[in-house]
């Protein structure tokens, strides 16, 4: 289904930037935030299952999809574009719904406006912490994201933007370990082929393609999304979450490992595991009945 479907409408940032979202459904409102790269068009399939079930709000944040990239960027600036939606919509009780990078934001979120017109929250398959370092070990990886490796890719989406968003790309579509995260790269062609010999369904191909194929100004965007993503430390914003929480995550996973999803439980006070057995990171797509089910579940009792 294309993001066409859908009547697009814009917002303004409090900088004045213009972002456009939709909204559909009724009833219950939740805000779904998007993973890293994705978009109105990538998430239509779950969009127009949830409007089924609630009222459903999506934002192509800046430089994805069709928002033009414009003032600052990065998951804290996401962050206040999802205030500034809240406020044009006027919503209250809001379920906020990050799935990957999109739950990065709503830790951004919860630290710099609170809870009180949030009414529950989901993490999708995240950590507070990305970067592997200091006796933290449930970063990125698996584990086995270093803060060398942090900076290696900081300088390639400069240099080589295909050979970052292709390592990218394998780190989540296979379970890690010190082993193989941390070998050389190779070139883009070397890992493209090596990600297609060992996965050859369209979940990589289309995952690939999302990644790499993408615009200059999003390839630039990137850097600061990345950065801020991954350099941010949210473990001290756990315990300031006031509000029903569902903590969905892949199991074994891929980027993130079981054990993540149980220490952010154990600093939440209020919230509840929902493994997705048998996936990598790409659970959304793996299984996207029991993922949406559990979403629907939750944002819409």
């Amino acid at each position: 289904m294309s993001s066409l479907t859908f009547q697009t409408r814009i917002f303004r940032g409090f900088d004045g930037a213009e972002l456009h979202y939709v909204d559909v459904g009724s009833g219950q409102p939740m805000i779904y935030v998007c993973g890293f790269g994705s978009s109105i068009g990538s998430q239509a399939p779950f969009i127009e299952a949830m409007q089924h079930h609630g009222r459903i709000i999506v934002f192509d944040q800046r430089a994805f999809g069709i928002t033009p990239a414009a003032g600052e960027m990065g998951i804290h600036q996401s962050a206040s574009d999802v205030q500034a939606l809240i406020e044009h919509l006027d919503l209250n009780d809001v379920v906020l719904y990050g799935y990957s990078m999109g739950a990065a934001v709503t830790f951004s979120y919860v630290a710099q406006f609170g809870t009180d017109r949030l009414s529950r929250i989901i993490l999708g398959d995240m950590s507070p912490k990305l970067i592997n370092e200091n006796g933290w070990d449930l970063g990125l990886y698996q584990g086995h994201y270093t803060r060398e490796m942090y900076e290696e890719d900081l300088d390639l989406i400069h240099s080589d933007y295909k050979r970052f968003a292709l390592r990218v790309a394998e780190g989540l579509l296979f379970p890690n370990s010190a082993s193989n995260v941390c070998r050389p790269l190779g070139s883009a062609d070397e890992l493209r082929m090596r990600i297609l010999n060992r996965r050859h369904d369209l979940i990589a191909q289309v995952l690939i393609k999302g990644m790499v194929d993408i615009t200059p100004d999003h390839m630039a965007a990137n850097y600061h999304y990345w950065s801020t993503m991954a350099g941010a430390d949210f473990r001290e914003v756990l315990p300031k979450i006031d509000v029903p929480v569902m903590i969905l995550y892949a199991d074994p996973g891929s980027a993130y490992c079981p054990a993540t999803a149980a220490y952010m439980k154990e600093q939440i006070p209020n919230a509840t595991l929902m493994p997705i057995y048998g996936c990598t990171h790409m659970a959304a797509s793996e299984n996207p009945m029991q993922w949406r089910g559990c979403v629907a579940a939750f944002a819409y009792p």
